[in-house]
């Protein structure tokens, strides 16, 4: 019979007290949001929410590792006091490499409706705006077929990723047995996952659609002299890189948490599946779930993501820049835009 070891589900016991705590907490905000004004300084910010997830994670399964910093690396490394070099800027070099695995995975996974999106985009608005209404279907039937393939692939990506960072490597973004088991044992927590992300995606459509329409609702901004409306546009980006950052933070912080706690079901279940990744260090006893209910709780999710497609089909008729659609705050890139 096979023994699984008890997992260890708390942090380790050095942990800071809550008064140090907040003061992280409100570090990291201010870091990361002052990084997500940028599309280039964004993916350090990604590469720390990715290592942060990873850390969670695999403290969860029994590891006692640092958390990781904005600019320091570990104190030790390989049992040895770490390198001047390594200690003062291990932490970012570190942040620059997970920020760039974690856009590879994304860009892989997302690309292929985001293009046929961006496809559509120019054989329809663009196409009519130039007068090829006899190519009209073109637009609408491209954008369907990009949103269904987003339905199948976005409601699985919180999971890929947490997948990613606890592995640290790019080949966990494409194992997809083992993502398929993690999300038959992630049941309802897949479409509540999907449903939050719709969420947080609604504030930035409504955020363009303010932006656009400022002049009628706030005419007082048209008498703003050039240094007034550039200091007013810097304080804009500033308060949607708080929010895509807080986005980014959340959605990792409760993707990490189902599965961290998906993971080890998984691995009990499927030991072979799992070998050599690190929720088999947690392995618990689990019984199979349910095929049809997994399709259902899967399809729920689909529901929800084709909603996510259309609000951003809306989001791009308030602003036409092309990158929108690959780069999309709750999804990819925590960049402000």
């Amino acid at each position: 019979m096979t023994h699984f070891p008890k997992p260890i589900l708390t942090p380790a016991s050095y942990g800071p007290g809550r008064l140090v705590s907040l003061g992280h907490l409100v570090r990291n905000a201010v870091f990361g949001t002052l990084l997500c004004t940028g599309p280039v300084t964004a993916l350090v910010a990604l590469g720390w929410l990715t290592r942060r997830s990873g850390h969670v994670a695999r403290s969860r399964f029994g590891a006692a590792e640092e958390a990781p910093g904005w600019l320091l690396g570990p104190r030790e490394t390989g049992g040895r006091p770490s390198s001047r070099t390594a200690r003062y800027l291990g932490g970012l070099a570190a942040n620059i490499r997970s920020g760039l695995l974690a856009l590879v995975a994304l860009l892989a996974w997302t690309l292929p409706f985001s293009l046929l999106w961006l496809g559509a985009w120019w054989a329809g608005w663009e196409n009519s705006f130039n007068k090829g209404y006899e190519q009209a279907f073109v637009g609408p039937s491209v954008f369907l077929l990009g949103a269904l393939v987003a339905a199948l692939i976005l409601p699985a990506l919180p999971l890929m990723l947490s997948h990613l960072a606890a592995e640290d490597r790019l080949s966990a973004a494409f194992e997809l047995r083992r993502l398929r088991s993690l999300i038959a044992q992630s049941g309802w927590r897949v479409p509540a996952l999907a449903l939050l992300v719709a969420g947080f995606a609604l504030p930035f459509a409504g955020a363009r659609g303010l932006i656009t329409t400022a002049t009628d609702w706030a005419p007082w901004i048209e008498d703003l002299t050039p240094d007034q409306l550039a200091a007013l546009k810097s304080r804009i980006t500033l308060a949607l890189a708080l929010l895509a950052f807080a986005t980014a933070w959340i959605i990792r912080a409760l993707a990490t948490r189902i599965y961290a706690t998906a993971a080890p079901l998984a691995a009990g279940l499927k030991p072979g599946l799992w070998d050599g990744a690190q929720a088999a260090e947690a392995a618990m006893p689990a019984r199979a779930r349910s095929r049809l209910m997994t399709a259902v709780w899967y399809g729920s999710a689909m529901a929800i993501t084709l909603g996510l497609a259309f609000l951003i089909l809306a989001g791009q008729f308030l602003d036409h820049a092309w990158w929108r659609w690959i780069f999309h705050p709750a999804l990819t890139l925590p960049w402000a835009g």
